[in-house]
């Protein structure tokens, strides 16, 4: 059993509910019988137009953290989840309020997120991190590179698991450190980031392969990805409290099933164009577990 913490090794292995179950009085969707109040509905909400992750077809809710949660759905007969997806401040906001018990949009667990809410202890996914850089760049395909070559990456936001990446390989490699800024607002888009690496501004970005792979299209730069540079696990977020203690170990425990039987590798090569759970270290990041 890993513990993924703050501090993150040389070797890399590196991602919002009030849990007030209301009682259903009828037969679900799912056909999930309600009898005696036996089944309690539980209110998760994504963050919409976040394809692959999080979006909404028509009246239905997709993307691989909407899928997965109807296979865990599937596995919980006392339980029965409603959908719905909004803007992500207002999901936190509403996250925090208890209008929602569980969030998510391929959420990375960071120290200061989880002061305020609740997280699952397994991961719902890996987050494979990659370097963006132009394609003429020759001399950039790992973090030592980076660091070496005195290129500038583009800034990250501090309350990212990306930034704690960088800073951590900055800490072990200090006569050695990547040049990049801690960005206190996420005002930059994916495609406003990676347009600023395509035009010089910056000599790479880092991001996740699926988030690469969902905006290349739109981007009129000539732009490639490197190696995986490092994992780390994303998470459901909770409303925090006690209340929501059952859930969370229901959903944990499924997912600990999923990632054996191979469920969320078929989800992930279908949503995000690979299996990040074949990737080097993967085998390592098993637990979420922060302090």
């Amino acid at each position: 059993m890993t513990r993924f913490v703050r501090r993150i090794s040389a070797a890399l292995v590196i991602g919002i509910t009030t849990i007030s179950l209301v009682a259903c009085g009828s037969q679900s969707s799912t056909g999930k019988s309600n009898d005696n109040n036996s089944v309690q509905t539980v209110q998760i909400a994504g963050v919409t137009g976040k394809k692959p992750y999080t979006y909404q077809d028509g009246s239905n809710y997709t993307g691989y953290d909407f899928e997965l949660l109807k296979k865990i759905d599937a596995k919980l007969p006392q339980y029965q989840f409603k959908y719905t997806a909004l803007a992500q401040d207002a999901l936190l906001t509403g996250l925090q309020s208890g209008k929602y018990q569980l969030a998510t949009c391929s959420f990375y667990g960071t120290a200061e997120r989880f002061k305020t809410f609740d997280y699952s202890k397994k991961p719902t996914s890996l987050s494979d991190a990659r370097l963006i850089v132009r394609n003429d760049e020759k001399g950039i395909n790992s973090l030592k590179d980076l660091a070496q070559s005195g290129k500038k990456s583009a800034p990250i936001p501090t309350d990212d698991a990306r930034y704690t990446l960088i800073k951590n390989y900055n800490a072990e490699n200090p006569k050695n450190a990547i040049q990049f800024e801690g960005a206190t607002e996420r005002s930059a888009t994916v495609a406003d980031t990676l347009k600023s690496v395509g035009s010089g501004k910056y000599d790479a970005a880092i991001y996740p392969y699926t988030s690469f792979e969902s905006i290349k299209n739109e981007i009129d730069y000539k732009l490639k990805v490197t190696d995986s540079i490092g994992l780390f696990p994303t998470v459901f977020l909770y409303h925090k409290g006690d209340d929501t203690k059952q859930l969370r170990q229901s959903v944990d425990k499924v997912l600990e099933e999923l990632r054996s039987d191979g469920t969320l590798s078929e989800l992930s090569k279908q949503w995000y164009g690979e299996d990040p759970f074949t990737l080097p270290g993967a085998n390592k990041v098993t637990d979420v577990i922060y302090w």
